[in-house]
This record gives C-alpha cells, sequence and structure tokens, in this order.
C-alpha cells in the first residue's frame, strides 16, 4: 500500500482551520460593503467590545493550536515517508508550518470582522453585550476561554485526525482496488 505524501496531511489539515485563520486569503463578499442598519454599533463601539473579548489573543491562541495540529499532523506525514527522521528533517518541516502562520494579519482580520459586527448588532445590543462582559460573569468567561479553546482544539484535532486516517484508508483500499481491476484487464488476452 502507497504511502501518503506530508503535502496531503498538511493540504487537510489546512482545510479544517477556521476561516478567520485564512481571512488573508478570501476576497472581500458583495456583502461587506452593503449598507450598515441605521441603528448600527459604531466602530469604536465594536473595537471596544473586541478588545473586552480579547480577539486579538485568541487569535493568536487559536493559532497557536492550530500550528501544534498541523505539526503533529505533518509530523505523522513525514514519519509515513521516513520512519525514523532526523531532528533537522522535523525542523524543516516545523519551519515551514511557522513561515506559513507566522505572518498573520491580526490587524486586517479584525477591520474585517467590524463592519460584520455592526450588520448583526445594534448599539444597544453591543452595550449590553460590553456590560455583560464587564461583569463578574463575563470576566470569569473571559479568563477561562483560552483552556476552553484550547481543549476544544485539541479535541477537535483528534476527532479530526482519526477521520482523515479512516477517509485514507478507504481512499487507498479504493485505488488499489482500481488498480487490481485495471491490472487484470491489461492482463487479459485480447480477442
Amino acid at each position: 500500500m502507497k504511502k501518503y505524501p506530508l503535502l496531503v496531511w498538511v493540504i487537510a489539515i489546512s482545510l479544517s482551520l477556521p476561516l478567520a485563520a485564512r481571512a488573508q486569503s478570501v476576497t472581500t463578499p458583495a456583502s461587506s460593503v452593503e449598507a450598515l442598519p441605521a441603528d448600527a454599533a459604531t466602530r469604536d463601539q465594536i473595537m471596544t467590545l473586541l478588545d473586552l473579548l480579547q480577539v486579538r489573543r485568541n487569535m493568536r491562541l487559536m493559532l497557536d493550536g492550530m500550528k501544534k495540529a498541523m505539526a503533529i499532523g505533518a509530523e505523522e506525514g513525514l514519519r509515513r515517508k521516513v520512519p525514523n527522521p532526523t531532528p533537522k528533517q522535523l525542523n524543516a518541516i516545523h519551519a515551514i508550518i511557522d513561515a506559513a502562520l507566522d505572518d498573520m494579519p491580526f490587524d486586517d482580520m479584525i477591520n474585517a470582522l467590524i463592519p460584520i459586527y455592526q450588520r448583526h448588532l445594534s448599539k444597544t445590543d453591543v452595550d449590553e453585550i460590553i456590560r455583560f462582559y464587564a461583569s463578574p460573569a463575563g470576566q470569569k468567561l473571559l479568563r477561562e476561554q483560552p483552556q476552553i479553546l484550547q481543549e476544544s482544539m485539541q479535541a477537535g484535532a483528534e476527532i479530526q485526525r482519526k477521520r482523515f486516517d479512516e477517509v485514507m484508508l478507504k481512499i487507498e483500499k479504493k485505488a488499489q482496488e482500481l488498480a487490481d481491476e485495471d491490472d487484470k484487464q491489461t492482463a487479459a488476452p485480447k480477442k
């Protein structure tokens, strides 16, 4: 059975990344330039909310989690091709992942969020949300959220890894069946 290449692992894991991490490569949809509702929250309100929600920090944490998941997948893929990779080979794989994810344009991503929030939340909504997150319960949620996100990413990555392995085995089995069928047809005497 052929081993699937490292690139397949990296692509598969990257396809499972949240949209926010890939926002830099997505063109601006037409809906993001439509007129805002009359009662839309102001840019300053949204920035206050995003700052209170620690969006920039959470993006960084999410990115770190994605990097870890990608590194695990990439190492597994490498080990399928090279059973005992050298530290140099492992470092090369990690360098690819680091280079791909270290330059995320967080300011651009946050600026892209502002009109989305403005289209969906009124000034009153944002005031109430800010009031909640400034409360003790809101502050506790904010304190616990990084750990919740980290544990969620780990759980999701493990589920995705298992599912990906199952899918790859099915693909390899079907590919082998097709290859065997083709070999039989090629080997059969022509009439």
